[in-house]
């Protein structure tokens, strides 16, 4: 059969739940910098470089400077230019309900250290959804 088209994957497929959506209580404009061209898609976790200049990034338990910890999930798709500060609207606490299987990773990381991170954000990551 022939693929007649595709779709991206919405808010919808990865948030299920949040305090005052209507508020953006849960929500804020952050700043990252990639070292190199990326592609967000929406549900990418990211982690907070604190020991440098705060800016987020994708997150990687192995680096050593705060990026290691799940801080932040990306809510919109969005091209980010190498070495360029770009803003991107994240879900950064709670309360709030993702589905597990709508967030993204970086390739080998540790996805479970992650949700743990975001769990005591208190974004519960809800494996039945």
């Amino acid at each position: 059969m022939t693929l007649i088209a595709t779709e991206n994957l919405r808010l919808s497929n990865m948030l299920k739940r949040e305090l005052y959506s209507e508020q953006g209580y849960c929500r804020l404009a952050v700043t990252v910098s990639e070292g190199s061209d990326i592609e967000y898609k929406i549900g990418q976790v990211l982690g907070k470089k604190v020991t440098t200049d705060g800016k987020y990034v994708e997150y990687d338990e192995s680096a050593g400077d705060g990026s290691g910890v799940a801080a932040a999930i990306v809510l919109q798709d969005i091209s980010i230019p190498a070495s360029t500060d770009t803003v991107v609207l994240a879900l950064v606490k709670g309360p709030a309900i993702v589905s597990d299987g709508g967030l993204v990773f970086k390739t080998g990381v540790d996805e479970a250290a992650a949700k743990t991170n975001l769990e005591a954000l208190g974004i519960n990551v809800d494996t039945q959804l």
